[in-house]
C-alpha cells in the first residue's frame, strides 16, 4: 500500500483536473472526474512539501488567474509562468488556444539550479491533457528532488527520484481526505535511482 509517512519533497508538480470550463462536449470531463477550485485548494500540499520546495503547477488560459490562487493557498509564492506552446490551434471560449501555462512557485529559499531557462517552450501535442515529456528535463535542470508528481497519469520517463500519486497510477503516497484506487492495492517499495542517475 501506498506510505502514509510524511516524506517532504523539494520539488513537487501537479496537474489537477480543473472543474473550470471543463463540462463541454470536447471538454475534461469527458475523459476523467474533475474537482472543484474549493477542493483542489484544500489539499495538504504544504504538508507534503520541504521547507526549501518548488512547485510546478499546470494552468489552461481559463484557469490561470485560479492558479494562482492555488499556489497561495497550497504556501508557495508565484514565480514566473513557463508557456507549452502547442503546434496547433484548439478551442477557445474568447480565442482559440494554443498554449497552458507551467506555473513556476517557490517556498523557503530551494535554490535554482539554472537561470537561463525561458518562459516558453514548444513541445508537441499528444493525446488529451497528456503534458509534454520535455517538462522532466526542465523540471529536474532547475529543480532539486526528490521529486513528487500530483495527478499523475503514468510514472515520469526518468531516472530522477520520482514518487507518483493519482487515480490513473500506482501511487507511492496517500493523501488523507483524497483517495485513490491505489490505497487499497499492496506495493511494492520504490526502488532508489542509480547514483548519479539523472
Amino acid at each position: 500500500m501506498p506510505t502514509d509517512t510524511p516524506q517532504k519533497f523539494s520539488t513537487i508538480l501537479a496537474d489537477p483536473p480543473w472543474n473550470i470550463e471543463q463540462t463541454g462536449r470536447l471538454g475534461a470531463a469527458q475523459h476523467y472526474t474533475l474537482m472543484s477550485l474549493d477542493r483542489i485548494k484544500a489539499m495538504p500540499v504544504e504538508a507534503l512539501a520541504a521547507e526549501n520546495a518548488h512547485l510546478w503547477l499546470w494552468v489552461t488560459n481559463a484557469t490561470l488567474e485560479h492558479g494562482y490562487d492555488v499556489i497561495r493557498a497550497w504556501g508557495f509564492t508565484p514565480r514566473s509562468p513557463l508557456t507549452w506552446i502547442k503546434p496547433r490551434i484548439l478551442l477557445g471560449n474568447y480565442l482559440r488556444n494554443a498554449t497552458e501555462h507551467l506555473l513556476f512557485a517557490t517556498k523557503g529559499k530551494a535554490p535554482v539550479r539554472y537561470k537561463s531557462q525561458p518562459t516558453w517552450m514548444f513541445a508537441p501535442l499528444q493525446a488529451h491533457s497528456h503534458k509534454p515529456e520535455e517538462q522532466f528535463a526542465v523540471i529536474e535542470r532547475i529543480s532539486d528532488g526528490p521529486y513528487l508528481e500530483l495527478f499523475a497519469r503514468r510514472r515520469p520517463p526518468s531516472n530522477a527520484d520520482w514518487s507518483v500519486w493519482g487515480n490513473e497510477v500506482d501511487s507511492d503516497i496517500a493523501i488523507p481526505g483524497y483517495p485513490v484506487p491505489s490505497d487499497r492495492t499492496p506495493r511494492q517499495p520504490k526502488t532508489a535511482p542509480a547514483k548519479g542517475a539523472k
